[in-house]
């Protein structure tokens, strides 16, 4: 292999520059979070920074159909979903824009009206940026979040054995959705055909379940990377294997028509879609109770699909009347 992959090249950059003691974590997260008595060297033992920052690149993130006020709202519900799985309130981001010469004026006012009509659909400023001409268009953005105590942030080491995996919703809409669009797959019915595009067009990060219940969870990740590859991140960065029961996936009513109309396999749709912005996560039994008190006081969806067990960083499958299977450590990854 000639060249580097999206995750070779993310640990030459944690060898090189994460070494500096600000986030022991560097690299190995959906965000840092930096106590900004480190930063400014003054007595803030109760305030964290937490930042993520997110590329949307037109060739490999612009699906057909999307709006540019679509593809403006999509680049920042991928920060704000990293920030929602950990319990983190966006309160400013930063945008720069990498803008081809094809671009209209029409075109960029979509943009800016995604922009706007975004950050104020969940609260957070837009507060600077930077514009260049590029071949495509590219967008960046950093956004940024503070807590008051990073105990209660959920990070991606923190599984332990006998903890349930719980998800946010269900696994499947994202993958028929960009099948219809790219391929015109067949479709059940009008419903979920409007249902999995919706998912694709207009994601939906699950920042109201982060909120509520981040500080019960033992560690979490959000799943637009794939349910599969995100499971295997905890599991792996935790240190344990999990054991997920396929029966108990939240998973759409069609999608299994779905799957047999276009001869997919209903697991491929399910554990290797990607950008669902879902929220997955580890939870104490201790912490059940509450748990379960909060998701029917604020109607969260909550779907409990497995067990942490011991282990080195595999994630194995169960499916009704047979043995356990190994699941594949497989997802969206760049440049490969």
């Amino acid at each position: 292999m000639k060249r580097f992959n999206e995750k070779q090249i993310l640990g030459l950059i944690t060898s090189k520059l994460g070494n500096t003691g600000l986030e022991p974590l560097f690299g190995k997260d959906d965000i840092s979070v930096i106590s900004l008595e480190k930063i400014i060297k003054k007595p803030n033992k109760n305030c964290y920074l937490s930042a993520t920052c997110d590329m949307l690149v037109e060739h490999t993130d612009v699906p057909p159909r999307m709006t540019f006020k679509q593809i403006a709202r999509k680049s920042l519900v991928s920060c704000l979903s990293d920030l929602g799985a950990k319990g983190i309130r966006p309160k400013v981001a930063l945008v720069s824009l990498g803008i081809p010469l094809s671009l209209s004026k029409g075109d960029v006012r979509g943009l800016i009206n995604g922009f706007t009509l975004t950050s104020r659909e969940f609260g957070f400023f837009i507060i600077g940026g930077d514009i260049n001409q590029s071949k495509e268009l590219v967008i960046d953005c950093c956004m940024l979040g503070f807590s008051n105590n990073n105990l209660n942030i959920p990070r991606r080491n923190g599984a332990i054995v006998g903890d349930y995996v719980i998800v946010s919703g269900p696994f499947g809409y994202s993958s028929a959705g960009l099948k219809i669009l790219l391929n015109d797959s067949k479709t059940p019915n009008n419903l979920f055909k409007k249902k999995s595009i919706e998912s694709i067009l207009n994601p939906l990060p699950q920042i109201k379940f982060g909120l509520k219940l981040s500080k019960y969870l033992s560690s979490s990740i959000d799943s637009s990377d794939g349910l599969a590859a995100s499971l295997y991140e905890l599991a792996k960065e935790s240190k344990v294997n999990m054991l997920i029961h396929r029966d108990k996936i939240p998973i759409p009513p069609e999608l299994n028509k779905f799957s047999i109309l276009n001869n997919l396999g209903l697991d491929d749709l399910i554990f290797y879609g990607g950008e669902e912005y879902h929220i997955i996560g580890t939870i104490p039994k201790k912490n059940i109770i509450k748990v379960n008190y909060l998701v029917k006081k604020y109607c969260l969806d909550f779907f409990i699909i497995g067990r942490v067990v011991s282990g080195i960083g595999k994630v194995f499958v169960t499916y009704p009347n047979e043995q356990k299977r190994l699941l594949k450590n497989k997802g969206f990854t760049h440049l490969t």
